[in-house]
């Protein structure tokens, strides 16, 4: 984006004339029409029912980041082995299902999700 000042004045004011690529207008305009989607969409209900929502989300954020579940995650995703299986999925049976619970790591895994079910059970009845 270039800018160069026309250096003429109209009604007391002075020109700014802006040179910008297609690309950039485009997507100028697409920035527009989203605001105007959004102020159309926009009323008091939304707003407040939008607060309520991020609120609970934010609480569930905070609670998640004082665990180490966060890093837990990132270092799974990171893993090659996991890289490796999302290109070319095995094929896993019923068999093969319950030979993987012999491997420390599937055995560490499931005990991590089981009490992450009891706690959503315990959750639930409150």
């Amino acid at each position: 984006m270039s800018r160069r000042r026309a250096g003429r004045k109209e009604k007391g004011e002075e020109v700014l004339s802006l040179s910008l690529e297609k690309q950039t207008v485009e997507a100028l305009v697409d920035l527009v029409d989203s605001v105007e989607l959004l102020r159309s969409f926009l009323n008091d209900q939304v707003v407040r029912d939008l607060s309520g929502i991020m609120g609970s989300v934010f609480k569930l954020v905070n609670a998640i980041s004082n665990t180490d579940l966060v890093e837990i995650f990132e270092r799974a995703v990171q893993d090659p082995d996991l890289d490796k299986a999302l290109l070319d999925p095995p094929r896993v049976g019923f068999w093969g299902f319950l030979s993987a619970l012999r491997n420390e790591d599937v055995q560490r895994g499931m005990g991590i999700v089981v009490e992450l079910l009891k706690a959503i059970g315990k959750a639930a009845k409150q």
